[in-house]
């Protein structure tokens, strides 16, 4: 009998209405957040999978972030 692996994978999605090119140090900035968000997560268990970034169509940034969780 196979056994299916426990991934415990969750998914975190940031969208911002503008691009903007503000630096990880700039408070409110997209890339703050992201940022922010990303130092939050334990070496260990919150291992990052896969990042994609993507813009809408109507100019927004849309970031998946998939994490073991």
């Amino acid at each position: 009998e196979n056994e299916m692996a426990a991934y415990n994978t969750r998914v975190k999605i940031f969208i911002d209405s503008k691009a903007n090119a503000d630096e990880d140090t700039v408070s409110g900035s997209y890339a703050k957040q992201l940022n922010d968000f990303i130092q939050t997560l334990d070496s260990d268990s919150g291992t990052i999978q896969q990042m994609n970034t993507v813009e809408l169509q109507n100019g927004s940034i849309m970031t998946i972030l998939v994490y073991l969780g």
